[in-house]
């Protein structure tokens, strides 16, 4: 994908990025459990993640689902992930979007660049029309995010997601290809 930020590169996740993957969650553990559902111990493993990229990549092949890295083009390191899920075809066209960068490389709009570029895909590539994503009220940080991205806030969906083992409201945010285009 092209990039307005020379220094990261946003590209398909695919399983020999799992030792990458691995360590960028292992990394974050700690400070995305706020954000993350419970997760089991074996999710933790290379296994489990080399696993989880394989069926990414076979979603995104039969277009039901896209994951993207976000990765520093000097060094190859994995800073975050992106993630087309739950992509409903028919009249409804529709994909969740769901992001996430490492700590340690927050403020410098990695996650708002690759939203953008990923909503381009979505509408360019994909075929989707509606992408949704859904953001706890107190995190303002991926609110804006997504307000810069020109996602619209649609409404408080409550007890949405269990997150962290407790039934959390959410922000619904969207966009259509019309918006898009038209921004």
């Amino acid at each position: 994908m092209q990039t307005e930020h020379s220094d990261i590169e946003i590209s398909p996740l695919r399983s020999e990025h799992a030792e990458q993957l691995l360590h960028l969650r292992l990394t974050n553990k700690e400070y995305m459990h706020i954000y993350d559902p419970i997760r089991p111990d074996r999710y933790w493993t290379l296994d489990t993640q080399r696993a989880l990229l394989e069926q990414g990549e076979q979603n995104f092949q039969a277009g039901t689902g896209y994951v993207f890295g976000m990765f520093k083009t000097d060094t190859g390191q994995l800073i975050g992930r992106i993630e087309l899920s739950g992509v409903a075809r028919g009249p409804f066209q529709n994909a969740s979007v769901g992001y996430f960068v490492d700590q340690q490389h927050h403020g410098h709009g990695y996650a708002t660049f690759a939203l953008r570029q990923v909503t381009a895909f979505a509408f360019q590539e994909a075929g989707l029309h509606r992408i949704q994503a859904g953001v706890m009220p107190w995190n303002q940080p991926s609110q804006r995010v997504l307000e810069k991205a020109r996602f619209r806030k649609e409404g408080l969906a409550e007890r949405y997601l269990c997150i962290n083992g407790k039934w959390e409201d959410h922000f619904l945010y969207a966009i259509t290809a019309e918006e898009w285009e038209q921004a």
